[in-house]
């Protein structure tokens, strides 16, 4: 603590803290030049605890300084939303039959070219305190580097630029850091020099988009124009000589989306390659048509390396389940979080993971003793936990319908909203018609009824939730519950709002009904005001939705993955197997 406090008062700290040892990781087989190995910082403990606990306030203010473009870093912002976001954009291209380019760049070493005296600027401009801006610059003003080599320290030495690999500040600074990059854009959008790409909806407005950033990854959308050609290139000069960080022309290229004429010309203005649909961002397939077979030949094509590690060693049954559920199922997770698994692509894949289960390694045609589905079910229902791939698909496909109806203000949900429409209410979009192009929204809306029946909502200010249509009050819909007067009542689609009355220094609920109510009527009006008495509308606060499979109310994969998962029996005994005292390989028999 008193390291803690000395660095809070004086800001700085001994020098020999902030030493750090270098390891030269390769980024491929064979490597041999400098440029093919990447620094991995090993940051002192004592450092590292400092950097944490700094890194952990910055993040808290992140959401503030950095526009809705970056997605890296900043909470509540997923990696997979530029993705959604740019297949989105490219679809709806393609669809107008408009013609366009996107820029991919990559940034050259991009930690280690990082200027100290831009970033210290940048943090200043943003509003950062004095106490702060002089707390980060002694961290990385202050480092030392010494290789190791063969595993031995070679002598200190300092630099002059950049940030380290393994310092918990980093990805932050970075980010900060690109926000110049980002600023930038948006102001030669507004100055006319680029246009970026609408996202054209059903209402023909649409949403304008010019870049997405993800640390150094970063797509810009332009016009098929050699004048913005020209432009974008003279920002990136401008960008490199104020933040020292460089495009790498090898790893950018130029993209034509649609019919683009003489594309060989502009990537020629950039000075980098030409790329083609679908590409590749952020490991996933940009542009690839929808049900496409083709992208997901990395994901079987990586299956079959990892097998081949297991291929020459003896494991035992209950190891290969342990493997499958550890390594083989969880490796299409990323891809299944965005993308619809095609059923051949999923047969395929499961056959590898039975294959393996019963032949080994070599994956030898054994006899498959038990059906893939019961193996595929919990312990406690008979199976052996591994995970069905359809509903792994599935269960996280359907967590966008519940962010797009929780995530009001998020960037993705804007473009999806503007490009597709939403329903009354604005928890889910209308119905997605139309061939499915390279779009992946109308995958992800198809299956809406898993969720539906099973959300609830939060009555606020009562202008998102209908009176009598949504399951609002305790068990279900009131028009449900009290059918009969729901039969009578002059308005059938009202929203809370409608029907909440202040009357002077009390509150009511007022609903209307088309004629006056029978005697045995009475007693159903009665149970009604009853049940609703306890709610009330708070204006000053937003309606929300609840997840009613969890004790908290928020959605989670692991629940609808449960809900979804059928078979098996809830009596398999499956304690007196799993948890006795006899060698798991035992019990794999049981």
């Amino acid at each position: 603590m008193g390291f803690f406090g000395e660095f809070h008062e004086r800001g700085k700290f001994v020098n020999s803290l902030n030493a750090t040892f270098l390891v030269l990781v390769p980024k491929k087989g064979g490597a041999k030049d400098l440029k093919d190995f990447r620094p991995i910082s090993l940051v002192g403990s004592l450092y590292k605890l400092l950097a944490k606990v700094l890194a952990n306030r910055i993040k808290k203010v992140m959401g503030k300084v950095i526009s809705e473009f970056q997605n890296a870093f900043v909470e509540g912002r997923q990696i997979l939303d530029a993705m959604l976001i740019a297949n989105e954009a490219v679809d709806s291209r393609l669809k107008d039959n408009v013609g366009g380019v996107l820029y991919k760049l990559d940034i050259e070493k991009a930690y280690n070219h990082v200027s100290w005296s831009f970033l210290l600027a940048v943090l200043k401009k943003m509003g950062f305190g004095e106490r702060w801006i002089k707390w980060i610059d002694w961290c990385i003003s202050t480092m030392k580097f010494s290789v190791l080599i063969n595993g031995s320290p070679s002598g200190f030495f300092q630099s002059s630029r950049g940030l380290r690999q393994g310092d918990p500040l980093s990805p932050y600074l970075f980010v900060i850091a690109m926000e110049v990059f980002s600023c930038m854009l948006r102001r030669a959008i507004s100055g006319g020099f680029l246009l970026g790409w609408r996202v054209r909806g059903r209402s023909g407005v649409g949403f304008q988009i010019l870049h997405l950033l993800f640390t150094d990854d970063t797509l810009v959308f332009c016009e098929e124009s050699l004048d913005q050609m020209t432009y974008l290139s003279w920002f990136l000069m401008w960008f490199e000589a104020c933040s020292g960080l460089k495009i790498n022309l090898e790893k950018s290229e130029l993209i034509p989306v649609g019919r683009v004429h003489d594309i060989e010309g502009l990537a020629l203005k950039l000075g980098c390659k030409v790329g083609g649909l679908p590409s590749c961002y952020l490991g996933l397939p940009l542009g690839a048509p929808f049900n496409s077979l083709v992208v997901w030949n990395g994901v079987e094509e990586r299956f079959r390396r990892r097998l081949a590690m297991w291929k020459r060693q003896y494991i035992s049954k209950k190891g290969r389940v342990t493997l499958i559920r550890s390594t083989l199922s969880s490796m299409p997770i990323y891809f299944m979080s965005l993308f619809y698994l095609p059923r051949k692509v999923r047969l395929r894949l499961e056959k590898i993971q039975r294959d393996f289960l019963w032949g080994g390694g070599d994956l030898i045609q054994m006899p498959h003793l038990v059906r893939w589905n019961l193996v595929c079910l919990e312990k406690k229902k008979g199976g052996l936990g591994v995970r069905n791939l359809a509903l792994m698909n599935n269960a996280p496909l359907r967590k966008w319908n519940w962010r797009y109806a929780n995530e009001r203000e998020a960037l993705w949900r804007r473009v999806i909203s503007l490009k597709y429409g939403e329903e009354e209410g604005g928890w889910r979009t209308r119905d997605v018609n139309g061939r499915n192009g390279v779009g992946l929204w109308k995958a992800i809306r198809k299956k809406w009824w898993l969720l539906d029946g099973r959300l609830a909502y939060h009555v606020s200010n009562g202008q998102r939730v209908r009176f009598w249509k949504d399951k609002w009050c305790e068990d279900g819909p009131l028009c449900e519950s009290f059918s009969s007067l729901f039969s009578i009542s002059l308005t059938k689609n009202a929203w809370v709002s409608e029907v909440w009355n202040p009357v002077g220094d009390g509150d009511g609920w007022t609903p209307l009904f088309a004629r006056a109510f029978n005697d045995w009527e009475i007693e159903l009006v009665e149970r009604l005001l009853q049940k609703i008495h306890a709610f009330r509308v708070q204006r000053e606060e937003e309606d929300k939705v609840i997840w009613t499979a969890s004790n908290d109310g928020v959605f989670s994969v692991k629940s609808l993955y449960s809900i979804l998962e059928r078979g098996g029996s809830s009596m398999f005994p499956s304690e007196s197997i799993w948890r006795v005292r006899v060698l798991p390989k035992v019990a794999f028999f049981a």
